[in-house]
């Protein structure tokens, strides 16, 4: 199931850490991994890092009900992101997500990560649940927010 990708720097970021900028900016947790979630996209378009997504991203932007957000992350997908679909084991990766589930984690996030998993690239989100359930799943990708990664990557 999990294929090392020969491309360096490959990250994975999964939907809801994608959306971060349109949270509540009165929030600093909020500020602070846009910021770094924005430094990171500024890398993205740059070359730096390679980008991957996956269906369940675009199941999930396209549940958005606003329109604005939804076409803003679909169209720096499409245009930077590269599409997993052709390139992981469908099979093996939804084989992964249900023993994702059997720890917990919820199907959407378990998709996310088994994808991750597949590809061996770097995991990002910004949610608190799915970072501790990553502690206790068993993944062996790195795993962490958006300012974790900018702290790992050397960035800030």
């Amino acid at each position: 199931m999990y294929m090392k990708l020969v491309e360096p720097n490959t990250i994975y970021i999964e939907a809801s850490a994608l959306g971060r900028p349109y949270d509540d900016q009165s929030v600093l947790r909020n500020q602070m991994e846009t910021t770094a979630l924005v430094m990171i996209i500024t890398l993205v378009k740059k070359g730096k890092y390679t980008l991957y997504y996956s269906p369940i991203h675009l199941i999930e932007i396209e549940r958005n009900s606003i329109e604005a957000e939804k076409i803003e992350i679909l169209r720096f997908l499409y245009s930077y992101g590269k599409n997993i679909g052709e390139i992981v084991n469908y099979d093996a990766v939804e084989r992964r997500a249900f023993e994702l589930v059997e720890h917990r984690v919820g199907y959407a996030d378990a998709l996310h990560l088994a994808n991750a998993e597949a590809l061996d690239v770097n995991f990002i989100t910004c949610d608190d649940g799915l970072l501790r359930k990553c502690r206790t799943c068993g993944t062996h990708v790195w795993y962490g927010t958006t300012i974790d990664f900018c702290k790992k990557e050397g960035l800030i």
